[in-house]
This record gives C-alpha cells, sequence and structure tokens, in this order.
C-alpha cells in the first residue's frame, strides 16, 4: 500500500533482502521512488489510477472493503502483466494490499505478508472491541455492511475470472499467509500468545539503531519538548492545531508542532513564543530530543516514539489506531485521548501527566528495549530465505 505507514517499515527488510543478495522489484508510487532505491530496490511504478491519491481513505473509511476490492480488480487489470513480465520467485504482500495475494496466487509462487500494524485475528478483534474500538454510528454501521456486500460481490466475479480463491472478505484488511513478518515485537502486539510460528514478530526497524548499544538520545533539555504530529493522511484539522496552540500557549515547555501542507501556518493565528508550527518536520530527530509526543496513533509514529522512549496522548483518526492507543495506554507507555474529546483543557491535562509522572516514560522506554530485541530486519530476511528454500524442497 502506498503510504508512509506501510511503506516505510518495509524498507529495513528490502535492504536487508538486497544485502543477501535477492534482487527486488518494489511496486509503489512515485513519491516514495527515491527511498525505495536507497534501501537498494528497483522501482515498478503502479499503473492502477485507483492507487494514484489515497487522500479520500481518510475520509471514507467505512468504504475500505468496496476500495481494496476494486484496488484489486484495478491492479491486475493494469499491472499484472508486467508483474508477469518480471517472473518473481516470491511476492511479499502488504496486509493491507491484496492485490498481492491475488498476484502470488495467479502466478504460481509463494507468498510473504509485511503487517505494518498489529496482526489480527479474532482474539485481536475481540480486545479491541472490547476496548472501545467500534463503528461510531448506526449509519456507519450500515454503510459499512454495503459496502461488504459490494466486495463480495466483485470479488466472487474476480474469482472467476482468474481462476484463483483469492482473499477472503477479512483478508482484505487482515491479509496474512503462511509466513508474516509482523513489524512490532510481541510484547506489543495484542494477544501475541494466540498467533502460531506463522507469524514472526522482527519489531520495527528504525533507522537510527546504533547497533547493540542502545537508543542514541540527546541530553534533555531544561525546558521540556512536546511533539505534535497527526501523521501523513488525517493532518488536515486546524481546529484540533488551534487548541493545541491554545494548550500550550505561554507555558513553560517548548512544542514542535507538524501540520502538513494543507492548513495554512498563518490560519492558526499568532503563535505564542513557546510554539513553533512547520508543515514537515524531521520526525526522528525531534523524537530525539522529546519528552512526550501527541500523535494519531499511526503505527509508524507510535514505533519510532517508544523506540526513543518517548511517552505519547494518541488521538486517534480510525479505528486502527483507536486499538494501538489503546494498547499505549493499557502497557502504560502512555494516554489515550478521543478525537470527541480534545479541548485545550483535556490536551494541557494529559500531557502534563505524561510529563510529570516518570512511570510513563520508563514503560515506553521498556517496549522500546523490546523492540530492539525483536530481531529486526535482519531476523526477517533470514527468515524469508529459509521459507523459501523449506517451499522449494
Amino acid at each position: 500500500m502506498p503510504l508512509h505507514g506501510h511503506v516505510n517499515p518495509s524498507l529495513p527488510l528490502v535492504r536487508a533482502l538486497a544485502e543477501r543478495g535477492e534482487e527486488v522489484a518494489y511496486c509503489a508510487t512515485a513519491p516514495f521512488a527515491a527511498a525505495i532505491e536507497q534501501a537498494g530496490a528497483r522501482v515498478r511504478l503502479y499503473r492502477a489510477p485507483i492507487l494514484s491519491d489515497l487522500t479520500p481513505m481518510s475520509e471514507r473509511l467505512e468504504a475500505m472493503a468496496s476500495f481494496l476490492t476494486g484496488a484489486i480488480e484495478q491492479v491486475l487489470e493494469h499491472d499484472l502483466e508486467g508483474f508477469r513480465g518480471e517472473r518473481p520467485d516470491y511476492v511479499i504482500a502488504d496486509s493491507v494490499a491484496p492485490w498481492g495475494q491475488w498476484t502470488a496466487q495467479i502466478l504460481g509462487v509463494p507468498v510473504v505478508t509485511s503487517i505494518p500494524t498489529f496482526a489480527v485475528n479474532r482474539r485481536v478483534l475481540a480486545f479491541a472491541a472490547s476496548s472501545g474500538t467500534r463503528p461510531k454510528s448506526v449509519r456507519l454501521t450500515l454503510a459499512k455492511i454495503r459496502h461488504v456486500a459490494g466486495a463480495v460481490r466483485l470479488r466472487r466475479r474476480l474469482r472467476r475470472r482468474y481462476h484463483v480463491h483469492g482473499t477472503s472478505i477479512m483478508g482484505l484488511m487482515f491479509g496474512s499467509s503462511a509466513l508474516n513478518i509482523v513489524h512490532t515485537s510481541s510484547e506489543f502486539q495484542p494477544c501475541a500468545e494466540t498467533f502460531d510460528d506463522g507469524f514472526l514478530f522482527i519489531g520495527p526497524s528504525v533507522e537510527s539503531r546504533i547497533g547493540s548499544g542502545g537508543v542514541e538520545r540527546d541530553e534533555p533539555r531544561t525546558t521540556p519538548l512536546v511533539y505534535v504530529s497527526l501523521g501523513t493522511l488525517f493532518n488536515r484539522d486546524a481546529e484540533f492545531y488551534r487548541r493545541c496552540v491554545d494548550a500550550f500557549a505561554g507555558d513553560e515547555i517548548g512544542v514542535a508542532m507538524s501540520i502538513g501542507r494543507h492548513v495554512p501556518v498563518d490560519s492558526l493565528g499568532a503563535l505564542p513564543a513557546n510554539v513553533a508550527v512547520e508543515p514537515w518536520l524531521p520526525q526522528l530527530d525531534v523524537l530525539r530530543r522529546a519528552s512526550a509526543f501527541v500523535s494519531h496513533g499511526g503505527m509508524n509514529s507510535v514505533s519510532e516514539s517508544l523506540h526513543y522512549g518517548v511517552p505519547l496522548l494518541v488521538i486517534p483518526q480510525m479505528g486502527e489506531q483507536e486499538l494501538v492507543g489503546r494498547r499505549v495506554e493499557q502497557l502504560g507507555a502512555g494516554l489515550y485521548l478521543a478525537r470527541t474529546n480534545v479541548t485545550a483543557d483535556t490536551l494541557r491535562t494529559a500531557v502534563r501527566r505524561l510529563l510529570g509522572e516518570p512511570a510513563f516514560r520508563d514503560r515506553a522506554a521498556a517496549i522500546g528495549a523490546s523492540f530492539e530485541a525483536a530481531g529486526g530486519a535482519a531476523r526477517g530476511a533470514g527468515a524469508i530465505l529459509d521459507f523459501l528454500r523449506m517451499a522449494a524442497r
């Protein structure tokens, strides 16, 4: 899936495979080409129009099933012959890029699933539901049901057209295969004990690791730094940014806020001296100096924060992020705040808790240490090559 939260976790794995002599052709869109080539892969740009702009996804999440099934149809129509021309020995498919699973079946080659978020089974779904992750209205529930029904009909036609079983409807959004590389640790994964040996938890491969010596951090500052970002897909909420400014104006903390390119900085009004706002900030560099992170709960951002031992205030923008936020809170590495409860007062109160109670930083650092111990991209690449040798016997 050509989104930062899906591409970024995969790049260290790509590099590890390339270093072992594998030739990697990476299917993506143009904005990711440079980073993919730097990781040692050759870029194959998608031709399917549906993948050229994914920003509408953030506005119609209830339609995800029909979107993904439509993406399967378009990718197979526009890109399958190009994939066939690559003559791949195997396919690594993102867990929410189901066309990868279909391509592997059509070409008759093994498939490995890359899971950039949490692995999902019935126990994890039950945990999510018990934590409050469910449709927010009857209207959205009915809309989701209609889209799932449409996805079922299209899936049936595609199965007949390509003579494969494809993926299940649940497999559209929670893809899996005989080998699954999960980019988190078993300590952070909910219900990790319910997954079999086909799920390998390698931890997130944050690019700035420094061998086995732990995580490099700048010296603590006398003034705490709070980092605020809603990521790259859900960053159009100008009112949220204004509430952040109101929450921290004149406080004895520094605030670095990344707001994307859709909300003009000057639309936030006069900024207090302690609040710096930019369309984009180098996230890893900021996290190395941060004392707390106000985040949307994207797995990539949360993993990077925990890697540096930075506790989080998670304000989810979609269901998957709600699950991540609840897990952060459950493990004591941060706090959860629903979007509907965001005010200047709730933001200020939560951040002061994160800054004032050392236990949050201690738990964040402990999860970060579990990432370090999970083996990373080198372990994942080794497992993939072992799996392929077994499949060839």
